[in-house]
């Protein structure tokens, strides 16, 4: 083995301790971030509640109003908006738009769409506990928050919308992020989440280049334990260390 290939050798360990602890020192930078992500600020819920109150504004005689539903539409490119959700006053999904709407049924209902959960408690209560539209507002709340996944990174509200005369023409629900730092990543997430991953990469490929290199040394197959090392990385690297021969002399 060449002068040049031990020196290789020799740095090896130190480059995948140097990737591992890059490695770890990201992802202890990233879980930061995002628990920060996911903690109410306050900034987002007054913006949203904004938004909902220009729609109840605008009154609306009937839901089929072009006006008022293109108001609804709109309301996607609002700050911090991810989904907006339109229902008819009986439940029915009208419209439904955003990062969490894409399994919404079309037609469908908020009935259909709401939890087991919220519909075993409702099925416990006494008919008269709520009346018809409270029901359809807790169902339409539940539809809204029923994909479940993305219930950590946003918060939900719905309101009524309703006519001159105070008649319930629809529902609105609105999916929004919970935190002002939600939202597309910043450059600093993205290098931190790069500097990861180029950390991880070089710790995880110096071990089997190490043992690729260790066992031509000692005349083992270097191949078969450079791919076992690459699939086991630590534990296949100490078995390695444990039945290895010693070098020829």
């Amino acid at each position: 083995m060449s002068d040049r290939t031990l020196s290789i050798k020799r740095i090896l360990p130190w480059v995948a301790l140097i990737g591992g602890v890059i490695a770890l020192a990201c992802a202890v930078a990233l879980t930061q971030i995002r628990n920060a992500a996911l903690t109410d600020t306050g900034v987002t819920r007054p913006a949203v509640v904004a938004t909902l109150d220009r729609l109840q504004a605008l009154q609306p005689g009937r839901l089929e109003d072009p006006a008022f539903q293109q108001a609804v539409k709109a309301a996607l490119d609002e700050p911090y908006v991810a989904t907006v959700w339109l229902f008819a006053p009986d439940g029915q999904i009208v419209w439904a738009g955003g990062s969490t709407a894409q399994s919404a049924p079309a037609p469908g209902t908020a009935a259909e769409r709401a939890t087991a959960e919220t519909r075993r408690i409702l099925a416990t209560l006494p008919e008269e506990t709520l009346s018809a539209e409270q029901r359809t507002l807790l169902l339409a709340a539940s539809a809204i928050q029923a994909e479940g996944e993305h219930n950590d990174v946003y918060r939900h509200l719905v309101r009524p919308i309703a006519a001159p005369d105070g008649t319930v023409v629809a529902l609105v629900g609105i999916a929004y992020d919970v935190s002002d730092w939600a939202g597309a990543p910043s450059v600093g997430w993205v290098a931190l989440l790069a500097g990861g991953l180029g950390g991880f990469g070089l710790y995880w490929l110096a071990l089997p280049l190490w043992v690729w290199l260790d066992a031509r040394q000692r005349g083992e197959r270097a191949w078969v334990w450079a791919v076992f090392v690459l699939i086991g990385n630590l534990v296949a690297l100490l078995a390695y260390l444990l039945v290895r021969p010693p070098r020829p002399a």
